[in-house]
């Protein structure tokens, strides 16, 4: 959710910033694994570059770019997932598909209810016009 939120408000290094203080947090109190670091950083880069360019092509659908946070966590925080900590010994893809599952338990979600968030804070007055 957070990840969604940040990207589209304030872009893409704050977003990876957030994110990985997030991790830090979470695997620093140990409500949090290691893996919290590929799957929210890459979340938010991909959430961010996306913001980023809609700003310039799109402002109107900017906060669509919080959609495509799983694109980042999932697959490319997964893989990175299985890499890290592989199931079988070797990278698989069935150890691949089994994070990228796991991912996209908590991802997916925490993507709708960032959106959801994203239009309530518009309607509130509150866009990515603010912080830039």
């Amino acid at each position: 959710m957070i990840n969604g939120m940040m990207g589209v408000l304030v872009g893409l290094s704050l977003a990876c910033t957030t994110a990985l203080a997030i991790a830090v947090l979470r695997f620093s109190l140990g409500i949090g694994s290691i893996l919290a670091f590929p799957g929210g950083i890459s979340g938010a880069l991909i959430t961010g570059t996306v913001s980023y360019v809609l700003r310039k092509k799109k402002p109107k659908y900017v906060d669509y770019a919080s959609l495509t946070d799983p694109i980042g966590t999932i697959f490319i925080g997964g893989t990175i997932s299985d890499f890290l900590l592989p199931l079988y010994g070797v990278p698989t893809f069935e150890g691949i598909l089994f994070w990228w599952g796991l991912f996209a338990l908590s991802c997916i979600p925490g993507t709708i209810l960032g959106f959801l968030m994203l239009k309530v804070l518009k309607k509130a007055g509150i866009t990515w016009k603010d912080f830039f």
